[in-house]
């Protein structure tokens, strides 16, 4: 059977001299940044830079004494540093002791990316020549070797084809990245803002922040939103208004309510498979009993373009909501609501995978949108959702391959709420290849399939996995449609799909 498994349930004091030497020792460090500071300005006044034109012996030498000088105190300004850091994680670690191990290791991360920042901030006189030095000379001769056709004759001589040894290198570090996804999530959470805030001088303090503000990085929500705002200096990911009209559906409708999990996730990627824009779809359910259920289908994403054009599923609408901001695909899931005229006492199942997962919980933790929409379950599939306060009140099934990096973006898991099960399943392409879904294929087929680096997050691995755990009876499946039995029975009475573009501005 597919290995899964389910999430679904005295504090030590420091010594307050600890903290402030630490406190004096982060003064002393910020003297030595000031005064370098002014000791690299000294270096290039005017008069000094005149008197060594008649002496240029005398005036090599002297820059090889400032060179020195600098890395001299570069490497002494590391170490206090190094051991300031030292002193504040050591503080932190047991004020977050009684907080569980995760969030301890998690401030640990903080500190290491802290330290990371300072030592490139530091270094920036040394590394940046370095970098010159090294990493010009290799472009230039890469490109005058693809050129000149010289990169066939090192091919033909050395055995070295350096075309493969990219792409080799290439697949190597996104196989690297997706199979340790809980690392590159902690890496995202805690070490990526660490680097940022001490890169820039702020005291390290400010990563324990709480809250959803993005004055400075302190996790991967504000990193995202300093991203995003970054990106939108260059005229990328910007948001903007979105048309909405009733369009023909990308696949026929269907008679009948999805029988199971499975069959309601192969449905909601059929909102976006092979197609520029995906499409908000609508199933009303009228059940057995003679009430009115409605299932909405929120496409993922299918454009990874960092400029916005017209469509609504791209790269822009993904980075605006891990950010936390209103999207066009949350507009297009109001407007395909409101345009349906959905009581608003009639319950509602949101499904989405990846960015459709994202869309569906923010607006599962929006009250706005739920005081107009009666909301009782969310199916999620490989999407980062663990940063959305999702309301209680509704039933929420997260699906994630614990090899799939994407819903590690947001670098937390999942709480474990009575309301909220979140099934990870242990990805095994050699497992996958036995699903319902994938009979008829063949192993060439079955070989590109399961090729790609990232091949846990495709849509068809989830229903291959999904295929196998419904034949398997999974127990966190079966309580879910058994919870929610009204959206898996019954006939369906009217399927409406919706499109949308974006509105230039």
């Amino acid at each position: 059977m597919i290995a899964t498994s389910t999430r679904g349930g005295p504090q030590l004091r420091i010594d307050d001299r600890a903290d402030l030497s630490g406190d004096d020792l982060h003064r002393i460090c910020r003297r030595i940044d000031e005064l370098t500071a002014a000791g690299a300005l000294e270096d290039f006044d005017l008069a000094t830079l005149l008197t060594q034109v008649p002496a240029p012996i005398t005036a090599i030498n002297l820059d090889a004494c400032r060179v020195l000088y600098h890395q001299q105190l570069a490497l002494v300004l590391i170490e206090f540093e190094t051991t300031l850091i030292g002193i504040r994680a050591a503080a932190s670690a047991y004020r977050l002791a009684e907080q569980g191990i995760s969030e301890t290791f998690g401030g640990l991360l903080d500190y290491f990316g802290y330290v990371t920042g300072r030592v490139i901030a530091i270094s920036l006189p040394v590394i940046i020549p370095l970098a010159i030095a090294v990493g010009v000379p290799i472009y230039l001769g890469a490109k005058v070797l693809d050129a000149t056709g010289l990169d066939d004759v090192v091919a033909k001589h050395f055995g070295i084809d350096l075309a493969q040894t990219k792409a080799a290198a290439k697949e190597a570090f996104v196989t690297l990245v997706f199979e340790h996804s809980d690392v590159t999530g902690a890496v995202i959470e805690h070490v990526l803002p660490g680097i940022v805030v001490g890169f820039i001088g702020l005291p390290p303090a400010v990563l324990a922040a709480e809250g959803d503000h993005a004055l400075w990085p302190h996790d991967s929500g504000s990193m995202t939103a300093w991203v995003l705002g970054g990106a939108n200096r260059f005229g990328l990911l910007l948001p903007s208004d979105v048309e909405v009209w009733k369009a023909k559906g990308i696949t026929p409708v269907h008679d009948k309510a999805p029988r199971d999990i499975e069959d309601l996730y192969i449905r909601e990627a059929a909102c976006h498979r092979g197609v520029d824009s995906g499409q908000v779809r609508i199933e009303e359910i009228r059940s057995p009993d003679g009430t009115t259920r409605y299932i909405v289908y929120v496409p993922a994403t299918t454009d990874w373009s960092p400029e916005p054009g017209e469509n609504t599923t791209d790269l822009t609408t993904n980075v605006q909501g891990m950010a936390g901001n209103d999207t066009v695909m949350r507009e297009m899931v109001r407007q395909a609501i409101a345009d349906a005229k959905i009581d608003p006492a009639a319950e509602v199942m949101l499904v989405g995978y990846s960015q459709g997962g994202i869309t569906a919980g923010s607006l599962a933790a929006d009250p706005a949108f739920l005081a107009d929409v009666n909301v009782t379950a969310l199916v999620t599939v490989g999407a980062p959702i663990s940063d959305f306060p999702i309301d209680e009140g509704i039933d929420v099934l997260s699906i994630e391959h614990e090899q799939d990096l994407v819903p590690d973006l947001d670098g937390n898991e999942n709480p474990a709420q009575d309301h909220w099960s979140t099934i990870t399943v242990d990805y095994d392409p050699d497992q996958l290849r036995s699903a319902p879904n994938l009979k008829g294929k063949t192993d060439a087929e079955l070989d590109e399939l399961f090729s790609s680096a990232g091949a846990a997050h495709s849509s068809a691995a989830y229903a291959a996995s999904l295929g196998l755990m419904v034949g398997a009876g999974h127990a966190g499946l079966s309580r879910f449609t058994q919870k929610n039995a009204g959206f898996f029975s019954g006939d369906i009475r009217e399927t409406r799909d919706y499109q949308g573009k974006r509105k230039r501005t």
